[in-house]
């Protein structure tokens, strides 16, 4: 036997799991290890429990397992590392039990309260009582930093260390299938509890990182079919946040159903799917697809990154939006939609009312060729950033009268002549108010500005009949 100083036990965030390293040390040992282990461990004992293990008889494995655990314990006992390993079963554990309690507690009120309705002792009732259960996603929140750091045991041997990782494993399923069960037990007595997926996951994901995967093989074997695995999917997107864990757990189940997986569509569907209720986690998706397109397409990346700033622009993330567009246009200054970028990014200013920094920058916009389609809504915006600046009304009014000249038909001037027709009441110059608002509503009569525009018409029109 060899023994192996240099490489880590880890829990399966760090190793997977290593049932062929198993079979291959239990043919090669084929002598008592009793001087390597302890005095009531043999090869013969390894290979029973990694016979176990290649069957799924996680019960068996479990019986036969946990007493060459014990051997290890104490052989081990003075063992940092050991401790380390020990202790981190423990809080899984722990944690397991915390979320068993308030499941069956939650179950146990639903239950009565349900009981007391049926036999009238609470006449007054209109329905069981408020399910409150935390979050499995708290659960894992607050036990990410236990179950982070990796774990050290340098004095193992090959046979004992490949012994502890699927050790490690099956303790992992059994506990998570625990879990499971407790959440199916609230389903029965609460239909509209949703959350047995989510409960499930706090083990497997707190072994998982955006460099590791998440091990399925500690998942409970019914929920390894690939219904549940795509309802594990979704639980990892939507109530993890978690889209790298949901495409490989997606990823597995199309592999169990023989169908073509592309990880670049996984990642556009889930972007979609997030929608603008979870903005942030959309655009990790966009940018995991953008990490799967090719170097020669890189139009398809600017598509992907204009995407991204429609996210922030709708969930009204504007500084995120403007950096973004920028990025495409200073990143990709020959994209067929550059200047496409460049209008998102002053949109965006306009937005969280950057007035300085457009002013600052937008004449030469304009004067860029590849802006050319977007002149007038530049202009737009020039002209609005002028308005909130005091002291400006020559430049306002050369840009209203350039844009009235160059753009009179488009829609985009509607604000403007609103605008001109409000200074004309203000300084009591009703009729030629009066023209422009009619310009405005017969012009334009969709937008938001010719609205407005008849509502102060109406108001004119009366004073005028009282006259």
């Amino acid at each position: 036997m060899k023994r192996d100083r240099t490489r880590d036990v880890r829990p399966p965030s760090h190793a997977a799991p290593c049932r062929r390293a198993l079979h291959r040390a239990v043919i090669i040992l084929s002598v008592m290890v009793r001087g390597a282990v302890g005095a009531d461990v043999t090869s013969q004992d390894f290979a029973d429990f990694a016979a176990a293990i290649e069957t799924s008889d996680d019960t068996k494995a479990w019986s036969l397992g946990q007493p060459i655990y014990d051997t290890l314990k104490q052989k081990y006992r003075s063992d940092v590392g050991f401790g380390a390993f020990e202790s981190r079963l423990n809080a899984a554990e722990f944690l397991v039990g915390q979320m068993q309690q308030q499941l069956k507690r939650a179950a146990g009120i639903q239950l009565f309260a349900v009981a007391d309705e049926v036999f009238g002792g609470n006449r007054h009732r209109s329905g069981p009582s408020r399910l409150m259960v935390a979050p499995a996603k708290r659960f894992y929140e607050t036990s990410v930093a236990v179950f982070s750091h990796p774990i050290r045991i340098t004095e193992l041997w090959n046979e004992e260390r490949a012994f502890l990782t699927a050790y490690y494993d099956l303790k992992l399923r059994l506990l998570t299938a625990a879990a499971a069960k407790a959440g199916q037990a609230l389903a029965v007595a609460e239909p509209e509890f949703d959350a047995t997926h989510d409960y499930t996951l706090v083990l497997p994901l707190l072994h998982a990182s955006e460099r590791q995967p998440i091990n399925i093989a500690v998942l409970p074997q019914w929920m390894k079919e690939p219904e549940q695995l795509r309802r594990l999917s979704e639980s990892c997107l939507l109530h993890y946040e978690l889209p790298f864990q949901a495409m490989v757990i997606a990823r597995r189940c199309a592999q169990m159903e023989q169908r073509a997986f592309l990880e670049y569509d996984f990642y556009r569907s889930a972007a979609e799917r997030c929608g603008g209720a979870r903005a942030r986690i959309a655009a990790d998706c966009l940018q995991k697809a953008i990490g799967c397109v090719p170097a020669a397409q890189p139009e398809l990346v600017v598509e992907l990154k204009l995407a991204t700033v429609q996210l922030w622009l709708d969930s009204g993330n504007y500084p995120l939006a403007a950096g973004e567009a920028r990025e495409i246009f200073e990143t990709y200054p020959r994209s067929a939609n550059a200047g496409r970028a460049i209008w998102l990014h002053y949109y965006a200013l306009s937005r969280n009312n950057n007035t300085g920094e457009i002013l600052t920058t937008i004449d030469r916009s304009l004067a860029d060729e590849r802006c050319k389609s977007y002149e007038p809504k530049l202009m737009y915006i020039k002209w609005w950033a002028l308005r909130r600046q005091r002291n400006q009304g020559a430049r306002v009014a050369a840009l209203e009268y350039e844009l009235l000249q160059r753009h009179g038909d488009n829609p985009m001037i509607a604000p403007i002549l609103l605008s001109r027709a409000t200074d004309l009441l203000a300084s009591q110059s009703y009729d030629d108010a009066y023209d422009i608002l009619g310009q405005l509503a017969q012009k334009f009569p969709s937008t938001r500005a010719a609205t407005q525009a008849r509502r102060i018409l109406e108001r004119l029109k009366a004073t005028r009949e009282n006259r």
